[in-house]
């Protein structure tokens, strides 16, 4: 049998004349040797603090009636000595106080937003355990008020946190930094924003996602390309980005082409279709375009009926059930994907853990790009 040998060592550290003592327990067993920390507890932060353990509890929860002074103590010593909140009493005191989530997204006629919800809605099932609520707020479109009554609602509803897929606008800006302020983090989600105080920002790199879908038209090999761009809308920020970085990589690429002109659908099928075939019968010209958000089946409706379809290739993002039949018909010859599941999932993740024990997540989550063509568009993205 193997001698296993146990050793108490100390970790020393002084703060105003009181010394703390840490245990460390090492285990040695054969050649290695493994070493298990004794976490350090509340107690402990509050005793080299000279404070209360309702003090430190209040500063590490991120609750009022604390001076700056100790708060900015307590957070240093709780890092120095490598303070890690206990899972198990994390999972009671969520009990106590239901953890609620905001979710607002432009989800109302845009089914790219069906598989952040059932994302959202499988991160809060796995939740379930803590008491943790999802609060939808859904609204249409890109409508800057009503963006901000959906926030200003959420708040009302009592949202501990909030994930948004907003606009990035000065109005919504505002709001959000004064939220965040107020105490309510918010995550932005799927759409990134300027800064405005966000705790995160989960969802693709638009900039990115616009020079792969450059790629393929590159490989398509048109000669010069006369473009019809339709964009959701210039107030979302990773839109205004697939049109910047797509035109970045074209011109880098020293193709030539023209935009003949950008319209906004505002992520509606009946606008896309009526802006489309207003546009092409106008522009007769045109001979690709270029969607950068939803609207994609109205946008089909429109090139089918101006005699377009399978001539005009439509270059398109996401796997929605519209893209899809679009690929099947040849008129899509690729898209996009970023895994919409994983963002609505991973957001409401990391806001919980940051609401329940301060962990903060990434500046940026950025989900990985993937291109499906006929040949793969009916698979499954992996989710859970």
């Amino acid at each position: 049998m193997t001698e296993k040998k146990h050793k108490s060592l100390s970790l020393t550290t002084a703060h105003n004349g009181l010394i703390i003592q840490i245990r460390r327990i090492v285990l040695e067993h054969g050649k290695g040797r493994r070493r298990c920390r004794v976490a350090a507890t509340i107690k402990d932060i509050a005793a080299a603090a000279g404070v209360s353990r309702g003090t430190v509890d209040r500063v590490l929860h991120g609750r009022g009636g604390v001076c700056p002074e100790v708060r900015e103590k307590v957070l240093q010593l709780a890092e120095e000595l490598e303070y890690r909140p206990n899972r198990a009493a994390l999972g009671l005191a969520a009990l106590k106080k239901p953890v609620r989530i905001g979710l607002l997204l432009p989800s109302e006629g845009n089914p790219f937003f069906g598989e952040v919800i059932r994302g959202a809605k499988a991160a809060e099932k796995s939740l379930s355990d803590y008491g943790t609520a999802l609060l939808p707020e859904p609204v249409r479109g890109y409508d800057t008020a009503g963006h901000l009554r959906a926030l200003q609602s959420l708040e009302e509803r009592g949202a501990d946190g909030v994930c948004a897929a907003t606009v990035d606008v000065p109005e919504v800006r505002a709001a959000i930094s004064a939220l965040a302020e107020r105490g309510v983090p918010v995550i932005a989600l799927n759409s990134e924003l300027s800064p405005c105080g966000c705790l995160s920002y989960v969802g693709c790199d638009y900039r990115q996602t616009g020079r792969i879908a450059a790629g393929l038209l590159l490989l398509l090999g048109l000669g010069a390309p006369r473009l019809l761009i339709v964009t959701g809308s210039k107030r979302v920020r990773g839109h205004n980005e697939r049109v910047s970085g797509f035109l970045e990589r074209l011109r880098e690429a020293g193709k030539p082409f023209s935009v003949l002109e950008e319209i906004e659908c505002e992520d509606d099928d009946e606008a896309a279709y009526a802006l489309t075939l207003e546009a092409l019968r106008r522009l007769p010209q045109a001979d690709c375009l270029y969607v950068t958000g939803a609207g994609v089946q109205g946008v089909g409706r429109a090139v089918r009926e101006a005699g377009l379809l399978g001539k005009a290739p439509i270059l398109a993002f996401d796997d929605t059930p519209a893209v899809r039949a679009l690929v099947h018909e040849g008129a899509v010859p690729a898209t996009v994907c970023q895994s919409p599941f994983e963002q609505g999932y991973r957001a409401v993740k990391l806001m919980f853990r940051y609401l329940t024990s301060r962990s903060e997540p990434p500046k940026r989550w950025i989900a990985k790009p993937v291109i499906k063509i006929r040949e793969n568009i009916d698979e499954g993205d992996g989710s859970r």
